[in-house]
């Protein structure tokens, strides 16, 4: 019909979000081929996580990546962390001088799936309360 405006063609499965993210501050290590450094999460998911960190993350790199769970600042010592590989998806520099990546949890077994949405579930409770 004249005078309508085709919708445009909706985002290709890659870039459709499988899983809500909470915004949840994580302590994090990342061993990458240049070294093994800190970070922190600035949200997670079921299918990956955001972070901040002091030097930069290269693009399309495989990582593995250490999440540690702190409570009050301390590092919870009845959850182990989980350690699992992810593939940097995107990456780049804040105005702050800190770099931030987005990471894609590429290998990762049913057992360390609980592992998250136990603690998904878990900080996701607090996050509200």
């Amino acid at each position: 019909m004249p005078g309508l405006v085709p919708e445009p063609p909706p985002l290709p499965v890659a870039q459709r979000r499988q899983h809500a993210r909470l915004e949840i501050r994580m302590s994090a290590e990342i061993k990458a081929s240049s070294g093994t450094f800190t970070a922190t999460s600035r949200d997670i998911s079921e299918g990956g996580v955001g972070l901040e960190a002091d030097r930069a993350i290269k693009e399309g790199e495989l990582l593995t990546v250490g999440l540690f769970l702190v409570v009050d600042d301390v590092e919870e010592e009845r959850t182990p962390p989980l350690w699992v590989k992810a593939r940097v998806m995107w990456a780049g520099e804040s105005d702050n001088g800190t770099y931030t990546a987005g990471l894609r949890f590429e290998v990762i077994s049913p057992a360390q799936k609980t592992w998250l949405r136990n603690v998904l579930s878990r900080l996701g409770g607090l996050a509200k309360a």
